[in-house]
């Protein structure tokens, strides 16, 4: 997955700067993308390369949450719990018709 960086504007007196960041795959253009500021201490400075590296390793992460948000998050097996979903927006696969799961606590063979 390749990401799309746009920076907005620098802000020298807070020390940020107000970065775009959207999947290259993305159905909406980095320009309809809200944007976020980010302090300069949590970026490599040294040169443009590593710059450009540790606001892509950042923009990743907010990729993915954003993607999650999107899409559906993924939910873990286990004892339900309902209030655990709520709010939160589920993906799954869509079963075929005929084919559904059969609750089982045991299989003897």
């Amino acid at each position: 997955m390749k990401i799309l960086i746009k920076i907005e504007e620098y802000l020298p007196d807070s020390q940020q700067i107000v970065v775009r960041f959207c999947s290259s795959q993305s159905e909406k253009s980095i320009d309809e993308i809200e944007p976020l500021a980010i302090d300069l201490d949590k970026l490599d400075l040294f040169d443009t390369e590593l710059f450009l590296e540790s606001l892509t390793v950042h923009g990743q992460g907010v990729i993915e949450r954003y993607e999650q948000l999107q899409y559906g998050e993924d939910i873990e097996n286990g004892p339900l719990d309902i209030t655990k979903l709520l709010g939160k927006t589920i993906e799954r696969k869509k079963f075929p018709r005929k084919k559904q799961l059969i609750p089982m606590r045991r299989v003897k063979l």
